[in-house]
């Protein structure tokens, strides 16, 4: 994750702020009958993972079917980039377990056009995609550059008027401008939260304001960016996880926890933490992954 990363963190206030007042409305009742929590990384696809979460020697076309056993969710980030086909959503889901859920970025022909989903044809083809994962799609997520302003708010309006409200989406916003008017965010969240849209929470050095701290559904993503296991990354995980169990308490259904850091092969250890955090909080028994040629860390 490139966006908002910074190479020196001393300094950075990293403590998490307060709930907003949406949140407080939407995640109002007793803990959920049935709670879903994911931990991945945003690839499977890494030279790091053989020898350390994979056998040694694993070839790139059977890192996924080995990547799965060892997560239960991807970041699918590679629909970034391309709209996906059915058979290749039928291949990647072909490989994978029962339980293990697949959150697809919407594509660039979609989401980095003006207006949005101008391409009608794309927008069905994705969609079409998305409906192949059946049980094994989690949420899409809309990820807009950092350029995406304000004054593009009636353009992701009418975006969600086309989208497929059969499939969930979050979105994730990233122009400063969002976060510096309370009452244009506040309206653009409560939109949301009425269409059942839910949000994407960035955790980053060098853009705080991004950690919102909103959910318009009773849905969390996350996406946390950590800086090459420092241990700082360790504090922060924790007091993710100790917000997030205040959640849960509260009514939080399902939590979407994606762990990214400038070396892709140091994120296992990051998912690790958060899943015993998890466990040891919750009382849980969270499978996390088995990896080798590792320092031992302290949960």
């Amino acid at each position: 994750m490139k966006f908002g990363h910074l190479d020196e963190i001393s300094g950075i206030d990293f403590s998490l702020p307060p709930d907003h007042l949406i949140t407080s409305q939407v995640l109002k009742g007793k803990p959920a009958k049935q709670l879903r929590i994911y931990s991945g990384l945003p690839e499977w696809g890494n030279d790091g993972f053989p020898g350390k979460i994979y056998p040694k020697g694993t070839k790139a076309k059977d890192f996924l079917k080995f990547y799965a056993p060892q997560f239960n969710a991807i970041e699918l980030n590679a629909t970034g980039y391309r709209v996906p086909s059915v058979k290749q959503v039928e291949g990647w889901t072909s490989v994978v377990p029962e339980g293990f859920i697949f959150c697809p970025k919407i594509s660039q022909p979609i989401s980095q056009v003006k207006p949005l989903g101008r391409d009608k044809i794309a927008l069905t083809q994705f969609c079409d995609a998305m409906h192949a994962f059946g049980g094994h799609l989690g949420t899409v997520f809309m990820q807009f550059h950092p350029n995406f302003a304000p004054q593009r708010l009636d353009d992701l309006l009418a975006f969600f008027d086309i989208w497929d409200a059969t499939l969930p989406l979050h979105v994730e916003l990233r122009h400063p401008g969002w976060f510096s008017d309370p009452e244009l965010l506040n309206g653009l969240f409560e939109e949301m939260r009425e269409r059942n849209i839910g949000t994407v929470i960035t955790d980053t050095a060098g853009r705080r304001d991004a950690v919102h701290q909103c959910l318009t559904t009773p849905s969390a993503f996350i996406r946390f960016d950590g800086n090459e296991l420092h241990k700082s990354d360790f504090t922060r995980i924790d007091e993710w996880t100790v917000r997030i169990k205040e959640w849960i308490d509260h009514g939080l259904e399902s939590v979407y926890f994606f762990h990214h850091t400038p070396t892709k092969s140091l994120t296992p250890e990051l998912s690790n933490h958060f899943l015993a955090r998890m466990n040891a909080l919750c009382g849980l028994k969270l499978k996390l992954a088995a990896i080798t040629e590792q320092g031992k860390l302290e949960f």
